[in-house]
């Protein structure tokens, strides 16, 4: 039987519509029949090649589907299970993956997506371990989306800032697509939320939102107004974005014993110049200030995140919608910048 898949031919190329064979789930493995997969930021990075890999690939890792098949041996699903999943390619079993930090597996082999064919399919072959079950009273096409943009935020709030009631917590770059979850996310928390922007129009449409405070990041001397959003003691501050600018600003603003996150960096900035985030010893001791590094979410969390959804306390933010062929299109929208929200891609049409 053939299916549809979008098909990343080279690095630093464009997706073009390919007709493949389904294929069919060795050992512990489950084929997937996709209904939707979310797309972000980390696409372009796979794109150019900078999360490794190999073409040709079907790209596309935040899926979300029903179980079509499975392979010899695996236990616990059942076909027609709705399932999305985790798409780092962890082995389950060295220490790393035994103390629940999956996500700093130590024989990691890579993404879905990017090692293996991906989810901009209408089928798609994951490892069993990787699913995750999509509970009753989260939509289908949502879950994929739930997976990354809303897993990752709490994995940020509950594990790494481990933010409380009352703190004030900053997101810079909160008008993309994981940004706008993390700012509900940290509000679910309990958090006094301060959205942090520069793009005219995402500011527009983040003062539509029911925000604490928010932050115009394009003018001159934005930390000022930063500081003043949290009353002077910023607690929290996650910052999506990752330039030179963004980064030394952000740390700045902080409070005393305030927590700095790097969630990510735009993918144009690789160079080793760029990626320095400098800070003076003594200062980082006077204020008591943590700077730290934050890498998506374990299966346990996006079974959180989906249940988080299901109670209403966190809605997925779809910008934009593209059916299957039109995969390039949502990616060229993503680098762009043109898509409030996170994007989807629709593998049934």
């Amino acid at each position: 039987m053939q299916m549809r898949a979008m098909v990343l031919e080279e690095f630093g190329g464009t997706l073009k519509l390919h007709s493949r064979q389904v294929p069919e789930p060795a050992p512990a493995e489950v084929l997937v029949q996709v209904v939707a997969c979310g797309a972000g930021l980390t696409l372009e990075s796979i794109r150019l090649g900078h999360l490794g890999g190999s073409t040709p690939r079907i790209m596309g890792h935040e899926y979300a589907g029903t179980v079509a098949a499975l392979g010899a041996g695996v236990e616990g699903w059942q076909i027609g299970d709705a399932v999305t999943g985790s798409f780092y390619l962890f082995c389950g079993s060295c220490t790393m993956c035994a103390s629940g930090r999956e996500m700093l597996c130590s024989n990691n082999k890579g993404n879905i997506g990017a090692r293996i064919d991906g989810a901009f399919a209408e089928y798609v072959v994951v490892p069993a371990r990787n699913l995750v079950r999509i509970p009753t009273g989260v939509a289908l096409r949502e879950a994929g989306i739930i997976a990354d943009a809303v897993a990752t935020p709490y994995h940020i709030a509950r594990e790494r800032a481990r933010i409380v009631a009352g703190q004030r917590v900053a997101v810079i770059g909160a008008g993309g697509g994981v940004g706008l979850h993390m700012l509900q996310v940290a509000k679910a928390f309990g958090a006094f939320v301060i959205a942090v922007e520069r793009d005219a129009a995402k500011l527009v449409r983040l003062r539509e939102m029911q925000l604490d405070a928010l932050v115009d990041a394009s003018v001159e001397n934005w930390q000022a107004d930063l500081v003043a959003a949290a009353e002077g003691q910023l607690d929290t501050c996650i910052d999506f974005v990752g330039t030179p600018l963004t980064t030394s600003t952000g740390l700045a603003a902080l409070g005393r014993g305030g927590t700095f996150v790097i969630v990510g960096t735009l993918p144009g900035l690789r160079s080793d110049k760029n990626a320095v985030i400098s800070a003076a010893p003594m200062y980082l001791i006077n204020k008591e200030l943590t700077i730290m590094g934050t890498r998506y979410a374990t299966r346990a969390e996006i079974a959180h995140s989906l249940q988080l959804v299901r109670d209403g306390k966190v809605k997925p933010m779809i910008g934009a919608s593209f059916p299957l062929a039109q995969a390039e299109d949502a990616l060229e929208a993503i680098r762009r910048n043109q898509v409030f929200g996170r994007v989807l891609i629709d593998c049934t049409v």
